[in-house]
């Protein structure tokens, strides 16, 4: 069963931290047509979409230049009503107020009968196949279209959840400390949001995305796994950006690489990639995470899942 959550980690989580404008235009000025200053901004959908289109073919990003101050006024208001209310920062909306110390329990929709016997064994088999089914298609995926970021994604994923308490110290390192927030923020949804059988989770993908406009709790799963996706989205990006920039001054050629649709491939492919297959990881590998008192079964799930990525590149 999961630790407890160590209490600066829960007080970063916990904070209400309000925008600044000075920050959104930064985010604006060199990220704006990943949307970045969107998503700063909790905007998280808006964002994506920038991501996928360019910045709107640059005329979304031009036009948020004078946005911008009513989106930092209006999140900076929301978040203002919600501590004096009492309730959870805008970043964890979908939770109730925490200190913590649920996470050391057993959640509500969990049930040890289940998991004893012949009954129990039938459902680690499934978590199995589970695993088994969406590694092996991950890897297979990246060997044929070359595109490794949802294999570094779901890595990213696995490594946090397993080591979780030793990552923790370093929850104020760039990136490190993202990805422990971000895991700590996936128990706590899994936590009272019940992660399904394994059918359901092993087309996560595809129902999250249908019930999202219906469903707040489909909306937040969702969202949690596009951030996710998308700090590995703009990693590689900047990444493919830098490349593009800097080889034409080295090799002399032309800079069309950095025109035309080049980004919506790598956006777009990446993007669907790490959500189609971190949520069924996730969403499996964290009933372990949350219900096993020993990491013994958690640490072969995940051996699992990586045992089958490797066949599926293989």
């Amino acid at each position: 069963m999961t630790e407890k959550i160590p209490p600066e980690i829960l007080e970063d989580l916990y904070h209400y931290p309000l925008k600044r404008r000075s920050f959104a235009y930064l985010f604006w000025l060199f990220l704006g047509i990943f949307g970045v200053h969107r998503m700063y901004l909790n905007r998280v959908w808006t964002g994506m979409f920038m991501l996928l289109t360019g910045g709107g073919a640059l005329i979304w990003w031009v036009v948020d230049f004078f946005l911008i101050p009513r989106m930092v006024f209006e999140q900076n208001t929301i978040q203002a009503q919600r501590r004096e209310l009492g309730l959870p920062p805008v970043g964890l909306d979908f939770l109730p107020p925490s200190d913590g110390s649920e996470l050391a329990r057993p959640p509500r929709w969990y049930d040890p009968r289940s998991h004893r016997g012949p009954r129990g064994v039938r459902k680690m088999v499934a978590d199995a196949l589970v695993l088994v089914v969406a590694g092996f298609s991950l890897g297979s995926v990246s060997r044929s279209t070359g595109n490794v970021e949802a294999i570094a994604a779901v890595v990213a994923l696995i490594v946090v959840l397993n080591f979780g308490r030793q990552l923790a110290p370093l929850h104020h390192v760039p990136l490190i400390g993202d990805l422990v927030r971000w895991s700590y923020r996936m128990r706590l949804f899994y936590h009272h949001v019940r992660p399904g059988n394994a059918l359901s989770r092993l087309f996560r993908p595809v129902i999250g995305f249908i019930y999202a406009p219906f469903r707040k709790k489909s909306r937040a799963e969702v969202s949690l796994y596009l951030r996710l996706g998308g700090a590995f989205v703009i990693l590689f990006l900047l990444e493919d950006l830098a490349n593009e920039v800097v080889r034409p001054f080295v090799t002399e050629a032309s800079l069309a690489g950095l025109t035309g649709v080049w980004w919506l491939k790598d956006v777009v492919l990446t993007l669907v990639y790490i959500f189609a297959f971190t949520a069924p990881i996730g969403a499996t590998l964290m009933i372990y995470v949350l219900t096993r008192r020993s990491h013994l079964v958690l640490a072969f799930m995940s051996a699992l899942t990586v045992g089958a990525v490797v066949l599926g590149v293989l």
